[in-house]
């Protein structure tokens, strides 16, 4: 319950950012209802510099779930406007021009539809219906989704979230339901399941999977059937917190903030017990009792994670050849010490090992998040680094990969083939830095590498990757500017617009997609809008590559035309604030608040050597 000085606070409160802070101080599992709706309310009196559009289409009284979402978002610090359409209008509100929900011009469109209003025959009469008459139901109600969403992708730049179809929790023929020719539990599964292909291969829709979500939940505490009698409310006010934290995964992928790394300490964390007081011989890890398979369970679990491509890291106050001695000797361990990227064992304070892994790893310590069962040094990270998510384990360690499946920032709407081969393409950057030491010369060392760059025009296929390299990189990013995905697709389809994309592989291995840049021509200018590289490529000339391509291919050929750019300041983008005069261009005027504008002119234009790059198409 929120205390009357809380309350004071956020009545006062001028700003979102403001009222982020004063939730910083509060657990979100510990409000109530009341609570939810005051905070709500505060949230929509303040002002914000920027914030995300929401609006949502149903066909029962989906309210006041946004106000939960509103909520659990800014404990996120994430800005949330909110657009409540009215009650089973969702086509016409699309199909009118001059709308309200179009007005709203929102970035997030998300759909829950009952089968009460949609398909009531299927809920009612299911008993009465032959199999060919649930087949043509079925094929209904997904058409009238499909063209739905079609027509609000065409009229809107949002990206479309489809709450799925909740299954009955008892089938109207019983328990004879699994010895039906066509079953109820199986139309279900089918609709379901045929409404996950419908839109699996489209990058502005995603399915939020509410019938999973209500089981988890149980279905008899998620559903009201008496408020739904009365006001057409479907779900519980107990339910809605867990709904709205289950839709903030589906944020932090919409918005690029998925964090990148798992670090994570070894006693009494990857295994039972204290190298230093029980010996190698005493750990618990493995089969054959409780502990040590919760243990088992719990590496597991990050091995999972590893191959959603989250990079992982160690960061332990140990003897290091004793830790290291436990990876070669446990071999029942589902993890190797070839699966973490970056290591740190030693006796330092753990917030200072965990700002050297970020050093390492070439990321931000915003990207990471510090697990670890010492409430001590947990503290002093969380202190020390408050940017750093910081994680707790529970007691019993039967507990702990259930608090991997509850941490929030690992979600992304795609696993690419970069994210799979994430965990290799850093063991292979630690391949290259011991070559560059090796051979000291840095000159020699570029060459040494013999680095293969293909740049082309962007497929339809490479758009995910292209809108994970909009959201996702920092460092060297001229402009930061974060494009949705209906933005890159119109950027693709229009024909004065493109998007350029880098390939990198060298004799460590493939680096995958790793940088791009957006062209945009008009007339006799042409605008370099962004210009991306993953800082797993920085240091090693493919910038200049890519520039040099675009003057090759552009510029060059093109007597009169002007190529242009920016570098809009962060503070994270430093690394990339000489850019363009390095690159021959010409400082024309500069901003307020640091920002730089350039040009170079197709006759004065030249490509910066780089040698030791083969560069192909």
């Amino acid at each position: 319950m929120l205390d009357a000085d809380i309350k004071s606070q956020l009545r006062e409160a001028q700003t979102q950012t403001e009222i982020f802070t004063i939730l910083s101080d509060i657990r979100s599992t510990d409000l109530s209802s009341s609570d939810y709706f005051f905070i709500s309310r505060s949230l929509n009196k303040a002002s914000s510099e920027s914030c995300l559009n929401i609006a949502y289409f149903s066909n029962y009284t989906v309210a006041p779930l946004p106000s939960f979402i509103e909520v659990q978002s800014a404990f996120h610090k994430i800005g949330v406007r909110s657009y409540i359409g009215e009650y089973n209008q969702h086509y016409q509100e699309i199909l009118n021009p001059s709308s309200s929900a179009l007005s709203f011009s929102p970035d997030i469109a998300f759909l829950l539809l009952s089968l009460h209003e949609l398909c009531p025959t299927i809920l009612n009469s299911f008993t009465d219906l032959t199999d060919q008459h649930k087949l043509d139901q079925k094929e209904i109600i997904l058409e009238h989704v499909l063209d739905w969403v079609n027509l609000t992708l065409e009229r809107t730049t949002a990206t479309v979230f489809i709450s799925n179809f909740l299954q009955p929790t008892f089938p109207s023929f019983g328990i004879a339901d699994s010895q039906q020719g066509y079953s109820e539990n199986e139309f279900y599964v089918e609709l379901n399941l045929a409404l996950k292909k419908k839109f699996q291969a489209n990058p502005r829709v995603y399915i939020v999977d509410i019938d999973k979500l209500a089981s988890r939940y149980g279905k008899d505490q998620a559903i009201n059937s008496k408020m739904f009698f009365m006001a057409k409310v479907l779900w519980h006010e107990k339910f809605l917190p867990t709904i709205a934290q289950e839709f903030i995964r589906y944020l932090i992928s919409f918005l690029g903030q998925t964090k990148k790394c798992l670090v994570l300490d070894l006693d009494n964390t990857l295994w039972g017990g204290v190298i230093g007081e029980d010996g190698i011989e005493g750990l618990k890890i493995g089969n054959g009792d409780p502990i040590s398979e919760a243990y088992l369970s719990f590496q597991y679990k990050i091995a999972t994670l590893k191959n959603r491509g989250v990079i992982l890291g160690i960061c332990s106050k140990n003897n290091q050849a004793d830790a290291l001695e436990v990876f070669d000797t446990k071999v029942e361990m589902p993890l190797n010490i070839e699966d973490f990227s970056a290591i740190e064992i030693n006796w330092n304070p753990k917030y200072i090992n965990i700002k050297n892994i970020a050093k390492k790893l070439n990321i931000g310590t915003d990207s990471i998040v510090f697990i670890d069962d010492n409430p001590v040094e947990c503290s002093l990270v969380s202190q020390a680094l408050p940017e750093v998510t910081t994680v707790q384990l529970p007691a019993d360690p039967a507990l702990y990969a259930d608090v991997l499946d509850k941490i929030l920032v690992f979600e992304k709407f795609n696993i690419l083939s970069d994210d799979l081969n994430k965990a290799k393409q850093y063991s292979q950057n630690e391949q290259r830095k011991e070559e560059k030491e090796r051979i000291g010369d840095l000159n020699s060392y570029l060459h040494s590498l013999e680095t293969q760059v293909k740049i082309c025009l962007a497929t339809d296929q490479d758009l995910p990757r292209v809108h994970q390299l909009f959201s996702k990189t920092n460092q060297f990013n001229l402009t930061t500017i974060r494009y949705s995905m209906s933005d890159i697709e119109a950027f693709h389809k229009h024909g004065h617009d493109s998007i350029i994309i880098v390939s990198v592989q060298d004799k460590f291995g493939d680096l995958g997609t790793v940088g791009l840049s957006l062209l945009k021509k008009r007339e006799h200018q042409l605008l370099i809008d962004s210009f991306i590289l993953s800082c797993r490529a920085m240091g090693r000339g493919i910038e200049t590559a890519l520039i040099n391509y675009i003057k090759r291919e552009y510029l060059l050929s093109q007597k009169s035309l002007k190529l242009m750019g920016a570098y809009i300041p962060t503070k994270k983008n430093i690394p990339t604030k000489d850019f363009f005069e390095s690159q021959g261009f010409v400082l024309v005027s500069e901003g307020t608040n640091g920002e730089k504008y350039y040009e170079v002119l197709s006759e004065d234009a030249s490509e910066v050597p780089c040698p030791w790059i083969n560069v192909t198409d």
